[in-house]
């Protein structure tokens, strides 16, 4: 589901009204570029969808062999407009035909949306899309990393109002329409709804497929600048300030601290007692401590560390010292909760049950809208037909 964001108070008000109206025969703009019987979309919306698969088809062009990176062109040329790329699904064409056909599916995925939407009688909260209004407004006005800080700052308006893609359309195209897809979503597969999962089922695909999981680590190593004398000069001595092992006794002293843990997590102690001794022993901060529940087929932790987490029972702890040499190496605890003592927590959770619901049916759910999309038979303005996708080029250029 897409994730973007901005809205206007009066566009507000307005959106507000279509809900109330169930998006029953919308039409936000006199120019349109798609339409059914449900809605009109503005010519906007077309533009932001063919700008997308704009920008994903110049992804797969810069993974061909035709493509300079030293220059940045393709073939000698500037666009890779013409050129033949291959997409994710293996899929190939040239550049300019699969942005077109694209842009189609992400329409007509819009107004499958809107359909499906209608039919299941789906209606969004004040308080959901107030809150979609303003993230979007967020990025509309700063961007979306702003919040690191000012030079991160990068108005997704700079990028899309020259191009013709109006705040308007941009919220229609991304916020609310995933506002609505999640509507959907809950009005399908939520309690009580048309193809409802039931706890118990849930329950098995979440015990099956997650983990609860505890680590925490030391490095058994240090900089040697921090134990020699500081650099003369400001030359840096790069042999000096490579990472050196900790001393012996340093070493022995975590070893035996971290296997005491692990005795007393097997001895019935509870890991929360195990992490409190552990940063009084070391004066650990507590963002040295990783507790998680997840499937670890998606996890982005080491293999080291994935690998020992699922060597362990449940309930049980390890610790294991990793690293290529003495300079590199980092002594772990492991700790493995039973998955039922999160049951509770998940399913009774409505964030987190919706979470799970997702992971279960997420792809079903995809493949279901993308089946009535291919059902939809719109109007197409003929101010979508052959869209110059060069005006893309030139925006770049003055940008």
């Amino acid at each position: 589901m897409r994730n973007l964001k901005n809205f206007t108070k009066i566009l507000s008000v307005f959106m507000a009204i279509i809900i109330t109206l169930s998006l029953a025969s919308c039409s936000f703009t006199k120019q349109y570029s798609y339409k059914t019987d449900d809605v009109e979309l503005p010519i906007g919306v077309y533009i932001y969808s063919l700008y997308t698969a704009y920008t994903q088809a110049e992804s797969y062009a810069q993974k061909s062999d035709l493509y300079d990176s030293t220059k940045k062109t393709y073939e000698g040329k500037k666009s890779f407009l013409k050129i033949e790329i291959t997409d994710d699904n293996g899929k190939k064409a040239t550049a300019d035909e699969w942005i077109y056909e694209e842009a189609d599916k992400q329409m007509k995925n819009i107004l499958a949306t809107y359909k499906t939407f209608n039919e299941l009688g789906c209606t969004i909260d004040e308080a959901t899309l107030e809150n979609s209004n303003k993230q979007c407004k967020e990025y509309w006005d700063n961007g979306p990393y702003a919040s690191y800080g000012a030079q991160y700052k990068n108005p997704y308006s700079k990028m899309f109002e020259p191009i013709g893609v109006s705040y308007d359309s941009f919220y229609l195209a991304s916020f609310y329409s995933a506002a609505m897809q999640d509507a959907i979503f809950k009005a399908m597969y939520n309690e009580g709804g048309t193809k409802a999962v039931s706890n118990e089922e849930l329950t098995k695909f979440f015990t099956e497929n997650y983990t609860s999981y505890t680590y925490f680590s030391a490095n058994l190593f240090t900089d040697a600048t921090e134990n020699e004398a500081s650099v003369e000069d400001s030359a840096y001595n790069a042999e000096a300030a490579a990472s050196v092992p900790i001393s012996e006794e340093e070493i022995k002293k975590y070893e035996d601290s971290f296997s005491g843990y692990v005795n007393d997590i097997n001895d019935g102690k509870d890991v929360k007692d195990i992490i409190s001794k552990y940063k009084s022993d070391f004066e650990a901060a507590d963002d040295s401590i990783i507790s998680n529940v997840e499937n670890l087929d998606d996890a982005s932790i080491g293999e080291d560390i994935k690998n020992e987490i699922l060597d362990l029972k449940e309930g049980s702890a390890s610790y294991k010292i990793i690293g290529n040499d003495d300079a590199s190496k980092v002594i772990y605890f492991f700790y493995k909760e039973p998955i039922k003592n999160q049951v509770k927590n998940y399913i009774e959770d409505d964030t987190k049950k919706i979470s799970l619901l997702q992971a279960l049916k997420g792809d079903e759910f995809n493949k279901y809208l993308e089946d009535v999309a291919e059902t939809i038979e719109p109007g197409i303005s003929s101010a979508c037909k052959n869209y110059d996708l060069k005006k893309f080029e030139k925006a770049k250029t003055e940008s």
